[in-house]
């Protein structure tokens, strides 16, 4: 999915609306991913949407990139997955429609919120789905080879099933939480956004219910 991770890992070497509140059952993807107080200096930009959305912007934008983020979809779908929402930040304009694929210019954080049938779904998917956000056990430790910095776990404050990294490299500031909660896996990754970054990930966990 985060496929401007990939940039830094060479660098290394290497849908439904939003929820009523008290309405009966499950947030929707849309009401977690989306907050309008996450990242107050940056803008939503137009590709934002459900996982379908995304796709078809980016069919015409990047049509190679298309065809991987397509089978990863499926593949969420396969396990359970059966709503999403993806929203893409960012402080300049040209940085939107760039499909993580570019080096960003300013302040861009990506969203991604992917509800599950139930949450055993969502757990089992939680591993299997990390290579997506290129935070493989393998990745991860040439992450942490370079300088990043890891947090699993509870040490996260977001459960067991999560991971927070953060490192500064070639002059850009990664920040990528990833992890599942109830129904839902999550996933944020902003690029020269280190302050907003936790606070916004805390805001969205906290959106789930």
């Amino acid at each position: 999915m985060v496929t401007a991770c990939a940039v830094v890992l060479a660098a290394c070497g290497g849908s439904a609306g939003p929820g009523l509140p008290g309405s009966q059952g499950p947030a929707s993807a849309q009401s977690v991913a989306s907050g309008s107080s996450d990242f107050t200096a940056m803008q939503k930009c137009p590709e934002s949407g459900s996982y379908e959305t995304y796709l078809k912007a980016e069919q015409t934008a990047d049509p190679a990139q298309y065809q991987t983020e397509k089978t990863t979809w499926d593949d969420l779908k396969a396990a359970g997955a059966n709503d999403s929402y993806i929203v893409v930040y960012a402080e300049n304009t040209s940085d939107c429609g760039q499909f993580a694929s570019g080096t960003p210019s300013g302040k861009v954080a990506y969203v991604y919120a992917i509800r599950f049938k139930d949450s055993s779904s969502a757990a089992a998917n939680y591993k299997t789905a990390s290579k997506d956000f290129h935070l493989s056990d393998s990745e991860v430790s040439q992450l942490k080879a370079a300088g990043a910095t890891v947090n699993t776990g509870d040490a996260t404050g977001l459960g067991t099933n999560s991971l927070v990294l953060s490192i500064d490299i070639q002059g850009i500031s990664l920040y990528v939480a990833y992890w599942q909660n109830k129904l839902f896996e999550v996933a944020v990754v902003t690029f020269n956004e280190p302050t907003e970054a936790p606070a916004a990930t805390k805001k969205i966990n906290d959106r789930i219910h």
